[in-house]
């Protein structure tokens, strides 16, 4: 039995490549969100400047996207885990500090489009934002009374009007979370405020708003602008 459990803990040390998994490019990005709870005496700076180098040192995790939400002490990653080993160092370090954190698997949208017969080339999506306002959008795409067709159909022509929109220059990053269903898509866009109220408004009368204001965490200094 040690053996067996030896064994096992040595395949999740290697590359999720080498072990097979089904779908290897799904398996390896996650979205993470760390909370760091209100609590007399603490520094929520330093708190959120040790998660920026924690997150920095990190050894066989790849950091897609690192932000921070507007107004709370909210950390938003997109992580592409190279080992499933790798996780500890960064887990252990929240628990240890108290944070609260929740880990969902996603995909890149440009995949998802493919496997619905849409062209949509990664390279249209943007993975490297400046210091600008950005704005983190949830969609979430309702069933209704629509059929299995149907909402295949919709979603295509979602991915559609994205392509359109990204090729007059629109930047912008997004991610499929796995096992939701319905279809829920996360946006990452510069958007100005006029935009943000736009969809807002788009997104309310659909019954499927969520729109965040973020900023790069590697921007973050906890000093105001209008300083």
């Amino acid at each position: 039995m040690l053996l067996l459990f030896t064994g096992i803990i040595s395949m999740l040390c290697l590359p999720l490549s080498v072990v097979g998994a089904a779908d290897v490019r799904d398996a390896l990005i996650y979205k993470m969100e760390i909370l760091i709870p209100p609590k007399e005496g603490r520094d929520e700076t330093a708190d959120i400047q040790q998660i920026k180098n924690t997150v920095a040192d990190l050894k066989d995790i790849a950091v897609i996207f690192a932000f921070k939400e507007l107004g709370s002490p909210k950390i938003v990653l997109v992580l592409e885990v190279e080992k499933a080993c790798s996780w500890p160092q960064l887990t252990s370090f929240l628990s240890r500090k108290g944070y609260e954190y929740s880990v969902v698997p996603v995909s890149r949208c440009s995949d998802y489009a493919h496997e619905l017969g849409v062209n949509l080339p990664d390279d249209l999506w943007t993975y490297s934002f400046e210091d600008e306002n950005l704005t983190m959008v949830t969609k979430i795409h309702p069933v209704g009374d629509l059929t299995t067709t149907e909402y295949t159909e919709r979603l295509k022509v979602t991915f559609e009007q994205d392509r359109a929109i990204l090729k007059t220059g629109q930047k912008g990053a997004c991610f499929r979370v796995l096992a939701e269903y319905p279809v829920k898509l996360v946006y990452i866009a510069p958007l100005s405020p006029t935009q943000i109220q736009a969809i807002e408004k788009v997104l309310y009368v659909r019954g499927i708003h969520e729109a965040t204001r973020i900023e790069n965490l590697a921007s973050y200094t906890a000093v105001c602008q209008g300083d």
